[in-house]
């Protein structure tokens, strides 16, 4: 299995602090790149939403 070694080193406090940033209309750390680096991004981050529902369907 290869992992995003930069997504490992996020810890649950901060993501929850960005989280709740956004809820409350505050955007953090932008990040703006090329419109198909953005296309592939959010193909892979839904890849990676969608896992947890495909291996709890086998169980």
């Amino acid at each position: 299995v290869c992992y995003c070694s930069t997504m490992n080193r996020i810890d649950l406090p901060h993501f929850i602090w960005a989280m709740e940033s956004l809820v409350a209309g505050q955007v953090v750390n932008q990040i703006q790149v090329d419109p198909e680096t953005e296309r592939w991004a959010k193909i892979a981050l839904q890849r990676m939403l969608d896992l947890p529902a495909k291996t709890a369907a086998k169980d």
